[in-house]
């Protein structure tokens, strides 16, 4: 039992590995599909112990052969019945043939291209955009061992990922085509965006939520080297779900479906979970965080919420890329406005960077800052935030002895506003 218990989480650590590492593809090549398709074909083959995989696009009236991995390549294939790529965009479902090469009745020919071939267990997944069939994946094997619902379910998985990929792409072909609408193809781009993300969320919530479980000792004991290894796992997916939740945020600001809850707040409230959220990063780095708010610093109305992600994301910017010293939050009154001020005495930002950090994924461009990782994401959304309150937000800094994030947020936000 508990071999096969090791057995899963190591296929399900893999899984995992290949479905983040064809996102990334995804990231990296926004307007090209191609090279999703030959990443999803040579993890497929992979995982799903194939001989070889081959991925299909309709083309008229025949799938077209757009990505191979294995010896059997293959060309293209008729849109009918009697082939199992056909059926299945037909069809529009999951098919799997224990053994292909038997079934003349139902795949006649499908049938005599396996014999041909020596196609035995084929398993074929229909790419599906919009109720529209589009192409699809196919996993044959030289031998009659069909595919477990595990294989079968990272199939489908990959299947999902090469029509985001083929939207992603044709998305950006629009956004280029129609300069003149650019205004239009952004929001397009903003609510391809938040629908990704919203979709992305869903199947990593409950990858965690087992995790957890397992490591909770609800499926019996785990051994402690296996307690490591879901460690690695739950610790890389909320970062991953930390960036979903920034895409998914800045997506919804550039579309304006972004609202604020405004309420009654206390800002000196407000700092001190800020910072005893942060302080454990801050010991084991070494460093001193200061506070220095007044006590009779009022109430403020405002998303409370909202500010927290600003102020959470200032204080662990600043503690992330301070290696000796301490840094400071200092808040207070000035007019009609909350002034907050975040002071720390790590390398400084160089002049030509300090607007260009708060742009959407963008970092300093050195190797100290780089190594630290983040998604460029967290100065955009605070920015924007401070706006959408009518507040502002800003940086001053020297090379080598620091750097202060201020903002300036009214002390009363009457109603939300506009970004410009």
């Amino acid at each position: 039992m508990l071999e096969q218990r090791t057995r899963e989480l190591a296929e399900a650590r893999e899984q995992q590995t290949a479905t983040s590492e064809i996102l990334r593809v995804i990231s990296n090549s926004p307007d090209d599909v191609q090279p999703v398709f030959d990443t999803i074909a040579s993890s497929a083959a992979k995982l799903c112990e194939a001989y070889d995989i081959i991925v299909f696009r309709v083309e008229g009236d025949n799938l077209r052969l757009v990505a191979h991995y294995g010896p059997m390549a293959t060309g293209d294939v008729p849109i009918v019945h009697g082939t199992l790529g056909g059926r299945t965009v037909l069809e529009q479902r999951v098919i799997q043939v224990e053994n292909l090469q038997t079934a003349v009745d139902d795949f006649p020919e499908g049938s005599a291209i396996a014999r041909r071939r020596g196609h035995r267990t084929t398993l074929s997944v229909p790419l599906v955009r919009e109720g529209v069939a589009i192409g699809n994946i196919q996993a044959r094997r030289t031998v009659v061992r069909p595919y477990t619902d595990s294989q079968v379910n990272l199939l489908k998985t990959f299947a999902d990922q090469a029509v985001i990929a083929i939207e992603n792409a044709r998305l950006i072909r629009e956004i280029e085509d129609k300069s003149d609408e650019l205004a239009q193809a952004s929001q397009h781009k903003s609510q391809f965006l938040a629908n990704m993300s919203h979709e992305l969320r869903t199947p990593l919530n409950a990858i965690l939520g087992y995790t957890e479980l397992i490591s909770d000792e609800i499926y019996g004991p785990v051994p402690e080297s296996i307690r490591e290894v879901l460690g690695r796992v739950e610790h890389n997916g909320r970062h991953l779900l930390d960036l979903i939740n920034s895409v998914l945020d800045i997506s919804k600001i550039e579309s304006g479906r972004l609202t604020l809850n405004l309420a009654e707040f206390s800002l000196r409230d407000l700092i001190h979970e800020t910072v005893v959220a942060v302080e454990p990063l801050a010991t084991e780095k070494g460093l001193t965080v200061t506070v220095e708010v007044p006590t009779d610093l009022p109430s403020g109305h405002a998303d409370a919420p909202r500010i927290r992600q600003v102020l959470l994301n200032l204080l662990g910017n600043a503690i992330k890329f301070t290696e000796t010293g301490k840094v400071t939050l200092q808040a207070r009154v000035h007019d009609d406005d909350f002034d907050v001020r975040v002071t720390d005495t790590g390398p400084g930002i160089a002049p030509a960077d300090r607007q260009r950090i708060f742009d959407e994924f963008q970092q300093i461009d050195n190797s100290s800052t780089r190594e630290k990782g983040g998604t460029g994401l967290g100065l955009a959304i605070s920015r924007r935030i401070m706006h959408l309150h009518g507040g502002e937000m800003g940086v001053e800094s020297v090379l080598g002895e620091g750097s202060v994030f201020w903002l300036r947020l009214p002390v009363t936000v009457d109603r939300q506003r506009e970004l410009t």
